[in-house]
């Protein structure tokens, strides 16, 4: 079977968009139902690399240099007496995420005001030595993003918008935290075909369109293994080193974010692989690209064509009926969520009523009454929570037992919410991945 045919029928993979470019050119582009080449979605921690550039970008205009001392270019938010390991730190520890820590720093945030938050990751004492070990830190990604607004006088998306992605046709957004900057971290969202492109400008060493956009030097610096990972015998593509925001994996180098969202770039092949996605399994699914589509890449020059496949949808229930509770109780069955990752329910008093052609769905959640219109095939829709619309799409149709499932995916993130109406009154739910920006769901759209 091919690649697409191969993680279609894999019941641990959801894929949502797959954009594969040689030397540049798209030789294989597919998407599932119900999204498509135009979702700006979620690529979480592919952000960092966005962020990493900015830096790059400051350092190549003098605003900075990634020998500098943290301390210095952020004095204001320095305790006094400074700790002689935090005094340490440098620009290249925070890109590397070399810092000494045992744990990421970014809980020192939570529960902080927005306003102290650097001043809060800067007071965690490394426990081990500065640059002696890597440890995921999205603390240290938080602290780049502020160095570049402290630094350059503009946010991320500002600074990065005129200089990288209005030259490459990228129209990004960027969430933000509460005042108003953009999460260094996480939070930008591209479509599947731009996260690729933006791979394809670092294969190029910055030159896009024969127009350098990244500093000369900055590309190969950045890709640089600069920190060993792991070990991680279950993760083999997760211990092949860390550099500049970016993973370096058994052959090239990634851009990663969380329930799969890659831009793998194979130097040596000519090739970026774009993907986005939900699920746990992203090490499976990372083999399966080494094993399945590579040595179909490296097949017959003209691929097999790969529009959308049938979407056969659910079977209509026949259901009439309704329900209303307190709240909708969390259903480990329809969640494939890592244990370590908290379920927080964000759905009440849910009822379904059927209509002239599906269902009509209402809710309540934290922050405003919903309702969408689910009928046995996905129809996407804006959802209205409050005075916010937040693009979804919706199906129903009957399960075995003959209740009924509601699928609502948000068709700007990965996320998909099930709810489950059984004919004995009773409901649950559950996520195909959880958000991790918490249960809001204003905030699963690009905004």
């Amino acid at each position: 079977m091919s690649f697409v045919e191969t993680v279609s029928a894999d019941p641990e993979l959801e894929l949502h968009g797959l954009v594969v470019l040689r030397g540049g050119q798209p030789v294989l582009e597919h998407y599932w139902e119900p999204y498509r080449a135009d979702d700006r979605t979620l690529v979480y921690s592919c952000s960092k690399t966005l962020t990493a550039t900015a830096v790059g970008l400051a350092a190549a205009e003098g605003r900075l240099a990634v020998t500098d001392r943290v301390v210095d270019l952020l004095p204001d938010a320095v305790e006094d007496p400074v700790d002689d390991r935090v005094a340490a730190l440098t620009v290249h520890h925070l890109l590397s995420m070399s810092t000494g820590h045992d744990q990421d720093t970014i809980e020192a945030i939570f529960g902080g005001r927005p306003a102290d938050w650097a001043r809060r990751v800067l007071a965690v004492r490394p426990q081990e030595p500065v640059g002696s070990r890597h440890v995921y830190n999205n603390g240290a990604s938080f602290l780049l993003g502020e160095l570049v607004r402290v630094r350059t006088g503009e946010d991320l998306l500002e600074y990065l918008t005129p200089r990288v992605l209005a030259p490459m046709g990228i129209a990004a957004t960027w969430d933000r935290d509460p005042l108003g900057r953009c999460l260094g971290w996480t939070g930008a969202h591209l479509t599947t075909g731009w996260l690729a492109a933006f791979g394809e400008l670092y294969r190029c060493d910055g030159v896009w369109d024969g127009v350098r956009l990244l500093p000369e030097g900055w590309v190969a610096q950045a890709t640089t293994r600069h920190i060993p990972t792991g070990p991680d015998p279950a993760s083999p593509d997760w211990e092949c080193g860390y550099g500049y925001q970016l993973w370096h994996s058994r052959e090239g180098y990634r851009l990663d974010g969380a329930f799969g969202q890659f831009a793998l770039v194979l130097p040596e092949r000519g090739l970026v692989v774009g993907i986005t996605s939900a699920q746990v399994a992203t090490q499976h699914l990372v083999d399966l690209v080494w094993d399945v589509l590579l040595p179909e890449l490296d097949g017959p020059a003209e691929l097999p064509a790969s529009g959308r496949p049938a979407e056969a949808g659910l079977p209509d229930s026949g259901l009439g009926m309704h329900w209303e509770a307190a709240s909708v109780p969390y259903d480990p069955e329809l969640d494939i969520a890592p244990e370590d990752i908290p379920v927080v329910p964000v759905v009440t008093d849910a009822s379904a009523d059927r209509g002239d052609e599906g269902f009509v769905v209402q809710f309540s959640t934290e922050e405003a009454r919903a309702s969408v219109h689910a009928p046995a095939h996905w129809q996407r829709q804006r959802m209205t929570v409050g005075a916010v619309d937040v693009p979804v799409a919706a199906r129903a149709g009957a399960l075995a037992d003959g209740s009924l499932l509601v699928e609502l995916t948000f068709t700007e993130s990965p996320h998909t919410l099930r709810l489950r109406f059984g004919a004995d009154g009773r409901a649950g739910l559950g996520w195909s991945v959880p958000p991790l920006q918490g249960p809001e769901l204003t905030w699963l759209r690009a905004h």
